[in-house]
């Protein structure tokens, strides 16, 4: 295993609310740990730049952070930083629909939970970003982690992929949600409905349907078109209309 002397120093996962964001995640966090070893990897779930600043644990190492949303400096850190910034999307509506049921959440909440997400994500695509819609089933394919490990300046022979692959393909978390409350106590975090594994970012209750167009019998006409008319441009570029 090598890597390329253009191997970014710091990756960013942003996803949509359902959208196998999780599976990109532990997927590139995989990849790092097998090509420079974990302890030369730092991963994180943070919506806030400035709190993965403030770890001095970083120098030497390369940064993995996983983000929903992010915060109102995200767009000026990447111009300035450049990290790879990884994206993923679903059609919003299913993923409102996905929070509901995944998490007990109300539309409200789930609503404006997703819209301010694919408002923080669709700038970033628009201006030329990888990144990976959930309707084409990315995460059940050999070839996106083909794709991805290459981007990370990384060489990983083809049977760590396959590898990778095989841990984080649909049955095995499904597997491993069910048995997240099983762990020890250092790598829970989260309550009843949220419960989940620090490591992973998997939950309990981690894996939906996986149904694509489920919204239009989960949601109202009133629903559906408030998230329609909140975010016309993004379900127009990644072809939901």
């Amino acid at each position: 295993m090598s890597r390329f002397s253009t191997a970014p120093r710091l990756v960013i996962t942003l996803g949509l609310y359902g959208s196998a964001s999780t599976w990109i995640f532990n997927v590139v966090r995989e990849a790092l740990n097998a090509a420079y070893g974990a302890e030369r990897v730092c991963a994180y779930y943070a919506d806030a730049i400035a709190l993965i600043l403030q770890d001095g644990a970083i120098p030497g190492r390369v940064a993995l952070v996983k983000m929903h949303v992010g915060d109102e400096s995200l767009a000026s850190f990447v111009h300035l930083a450049q990290p790879l910034l990884l994206l993923s999307v679903r059609d919003p509506r299913d993923a409102v629909v996905s929070l509901m049921q995944r998490f007990g959440q109300d539309f409200d909440k789930a609503a404006a939970r997703v819209v301010q997400s694919a408002q923080r994500i669709f700038p970033f695509a628009a201006a030329g970003h990888p990144y990976l819609r959930y309707e084409d089933n990315f995460f059940a394919r050999m070839e996106t982690i083909d794709a991805i490990v290459p981007r990370l300046g990384i060489v990983l022979p083809d049977a760590a992929k396959a590898a990778i692959f095989a841990q984080y393909d649909t049955g095995s978390v499904r597997n491993f949600a069910d048995r997240v409350a099983t762990l020890p106590a250092e790598r829970l975090e989260g309550g009843a409905h949220d419960l989940f594994d620090r490591v992973t970012h998997i939950h309990r209750s981690h894996i939906g349907d996986g149904q694509i167009g489920k919204w239009r019998e989960k949601l109202s006409a009133a629903e559906s078109a408030a998230i329609s008319d909140a975010l016309p441009d993004f379900i127009a570029n990644f072809g939901y209309g």
